[in-house]
């Protein structure tokens, strides 16, 4: 007795589905590092935390900034001092200490993307 079945494989709706997926994985860790990263930044005025922004493109790339104006000097400026908690490279720090738990999240984030 011999069984048969067909399978129809539409791989171009498959990858779309899978890269949709890895730009929402990608969306979620980074919207955790502009979390940890705002609890590290300097709060002098509060402007700098409000300007802090998760922007994504059309390939699923993500980006973590900071658009106020002392940014970056806030960032790289060794001589500021900062409130207890609060420091420089309040972005640079989480990226590096967060990534496990970043690359935890892309996954779950793609994986329950996909199961849908």
């Amino acid at each position: 007795m011999t069984r048969r079945f067909e399978l129809d494989w539409d791989g171009e709706r498959v990858a779309a589905q899978v890269r949709r997926a890895a730009g929402a994985g990608t969306r979620a860790a980074a919207e955790l590092l502009l979390e940890e990263s705002n609890r590290r930044v300097p709060l002098e005025t509060g402007d700098l935390l409000a300007s802090g922004q998760v922007t994504t493109d059309a390939e699923g790339k993500a980006a973590v900034s900071y658009s106020d104006a002392e940014a970056v000097r806030q960032h790289e400026d060794a001589y500021y001092r900062h409130d207890p908690g609060r420091s420089r490279k309040y972005l640079e720090i989480p990226m590096l200490t967060q990534r496990p738990s970043m690359l935890r999240v892309m996954a779950r984030t793609a994986r329950n993307f996909l199961r849908r």
